[in-house]
């Protein structure tokens, strides 16, 4: 196994594996202060009855996400959001990572090739709203 493949690789399977753990912290601690048998949990029917109640939080901004975990107590929801959103970054950090392994084995065109991947992935995340 190469250099690149084990970096990559490792960063994946920790990557995948914290932000799991994350997901699951909050849910299960959302169960646990919500309870099972409540109602926010029964979206489906709540919303057929036409009286959801109080809908749980829907983070829609990495800054509602932050102000989520600095109130006390921290919302559950808002450490799951943090899962998911790590389990989104995880190959792009995998794959800047890599842009030095790459460089150091002296492949330059998979360098270029990882180098241009983040950048457009940024760019369309910082631009693909603006239409």
């Amino acid at each position: 196994m190469s250099a690149v493949e084990r970096i990559v690789s490792r960063i994946l399977w920790w990557g995948g594996v914290v932000s799991i753990a994350l997901m699951l912290v909050g849910l299960v601690s959302y169960a646990a202060r919500e309870g099972i048998r409540s109602d926010s949990f029964a979206m489906p029917r709540a919303a057929a009855r036409g009286s959801a109640g109080t809908p749980p939080n829907v983070f829609t901004s990495v800054p509602q996400v932050l102000q989520g975990l600095r109130r006390g107590p921290i919302d559950s929801l808002a450490v799951a959001t943090v899962g998911v959103l790590a389990l989104l970054a995880t190959p792009v950090i995998a794959v800047v990572a890599a842009i030095p392994a790459f460089v150091t084995e002296g492949d330059r065109r998979y360098a270029l090739i990882a180098t241009m991947l983040p950048i457009a992935l940024i760019g369309s995340l910082l631009f693909g709203g603006a239409g």
